[in-house]
């Protein structure tokens, strides 16, 4: 009977062995995503960074621009401002002066003005 009771008793095979610990904290399973999602958040980070900076570039490219264009746009109204008082004055002595003004105040009548909308 004692050999019987041995061959119950033996030492279980190595296919029903629990696994050795790998003495870290967490399994390593869990390590691979980590990492996976750690780098996507770096790489997403930095890309939100290149577009901020390129945005800001051309963001101050067009402040610049818009300035120049303000620039010329009164340098031109100046001279445009000039050039009808100048038809004003001349206007009033010269006949060549005065058909061009009564032509363009007849053009400028026919258009009428804007007018605001009622308020309730």
């Amino acid at each position: 009977m004692s050999e019987s009771s041995e061959e119950y008793n033996q030492e279980p095979a190595a296919e029903y062995a629990p696994e050795p610990e790998t003495g870290h904290g967490f399994p390593m399973d869990a390590f691979i995503p980590l990492v996976l999602l750690s780098i996507s958040i770096i790489v997403l980070l930095g890309w939100q960074v290149s577009n901020y900076s390129t945005q800001k570039t051309q963001l101050e490219s067009l402040l610049k621009n818009q300035a120049t264009a303000v620039t010329q746009s009164q340098q031109a109204q100046g001279a445009v401002t000039k050039l009808v008082s100048d038809l004003a004055e001349a206007a009033q002595t010269d006949d060549t002066a005065k058909a061009i003004v009564n032509a363009y105040a007849k053009y400028f009548r026919t258009s009428p003005p804007a007018t605001p909308a009622a308020s309730p």
